[in-house]
């Protein structure tokens, strides 16, 4: 096998996030599936984001966390985030690219349009190399880049000039490349690997209603805590890091909502099989940023059923047993179902063919016209 990179990708954080984590997020999810397509070919070199060098002793992973036929190209550097502005480092640490990428001449994949600001964006430009933009939420509008708005739109101006292959996870971040002038953004959405997870349930006790993700503003905090208070004999459990702190004490306080911090993926099947429903609990409209929800697909391969709000897209993934509610009958629709007296049965069905992973991992390998990819 050659040394020499097949492709080049910047997933939104870096590798001690994948490794970390699992690979749990979408970027996460296609390096894997591009580093087992790309074997025969050369590794994937995956650059991640930049990082202060004083974390470098915390940012450690074992080696074999790493993705097969995927090399870790880190990019620490000795300047250190404004406390008074975090999100500005998105911005002052970018040019640190250019210590993973001093030469190119591979295909390129990014998820950070951040990538197009940094010092690293002219040899990319200009070596010719084809390169791949695959959406993950509209950074337009999500409140984590706020403070660095402007910064993003000339982000996503250069890079949508720029790049061979405009791919989407949603209907959210299709209008966004629309509105960037790439009428010819391809409409791709999350899925999951399906042999990943076991239907059978092992739940017992009370009632399980579950929801694995992140923590914070994107979730409905009044749906949570009313649903918990008016159905105390059902249990709520949360699995994933809390991102903003005001939901951490309101959750905690109630007896019956149960806090089990991050959970690495390699054991989210297992957990999902203690659930007796899958739960998006998501805010409609104000919290939204345009992306897709991976934990849908995930609920319908452990077969579990799904109760989710009315968020952009829940009602078009082509999956059964999917429950598309307002905030105000979720509360009705548990408790049908915890009245019951038994456990919720699982609606194992086969998922469309089109959710898995690989096959998007395809599509985008042979756009990029990669050796022995699927066009």
């Amino acid at each position: 096998m050659s040394t020499i990179p097949a492709l080049v990708a910047f997933p939104m954080h870096g590798q001690h996030k994948l490794s970390n984590e699992g690979y749990r997020t979408r970027d996460g999810h296609l390096i894997e599936w591009f580093g087992k397509k790309l074997e025969s070919q050369g590794p994937v070199l995956v650059a991640s984001r930049p990082e202060p060098r004083v974390l470098a002793p915390v940012r450690r992973y074992s080696p074999s966390s790493v993705a097969k036929n995927t090399v870790a190209a880190s990019t620490f550097i000795w300047k250190l985030p404004s406390f008074g502005d975090r999100q500005r480092w998105w911005l002052d640490s970018v040019n640190a690219y250019h210590h993973a990428v001093p030469d190119l001449t591979t295909p390129v994949i990014t998820w950070n349009p951040f990538l197009s600001l940094s010092s690293a964006w002219p040899t990319i430009v200009s070596s010719g190399v084809p390169v791949a933009f695959d959406l993950l939420d509209d950074w337009t509008i999500h409140y984590a880049f706020e403070g660095v708005r402007a910064e993003v739109i000339r982000a996503y101006e250069k890079l949508f000039a720029h790049a061979s292959v405009v791919t989407a996870n949603a209907e959210g971040t299709v209008e966004l490349a629309r509105r960037f002038g790439r009428e010819d953004v391809v409409f791709l959405p999350n899925g999951c690997d399906p042999e990943r997870f076991n239907p059978a349930s092992t739940a017992s006790g009370p009632l399980t209603v579950g929801y694995v993700g992140k923590i914070g503003k994107r979730l409905d905090l009044d749906l949570i805590l009313d649903s918990a208070r008016q159905l105390p004999s059902v249990n709520f459990v949360f699995a994933g890091p809390v991102l903003d702190s005001e939901y951490k004490k309101p959750m905690e306080a109630e007896p019956n909502i149960r806090m089990l911090g991050d959970v690495f993926y390699e054991d989210v099947p297992a957990l999902l099989q203690s659930f007796d429903v899958g739960w998006v609990p998501h805010r409609v409209g104000q919290g939204e940023v345009g992306g897709d929800v991976i934990k849908t697909y995930e609920y319908r391969a452990a077969g579990l059923p799904v109760l989710t709000t009315p968020v952009a897209g829940a009602r078009s993934r082509g999956l059964d047993a999917v429950t598309v509610a307002e905030p105000t009958l979720h509360v009705p629709w548990i408790s049908e179902r915890a009245r019951e007296g038994q456990r919720v049965p699982r609606h194992v069905s086969t998922l469309p063919s089109e959710v898995r992973w690989e096959g998007k991992a395809d599509y985008i390998l042979g756009r990029l016209r990669l050796v022995g990819a699927r066009a």
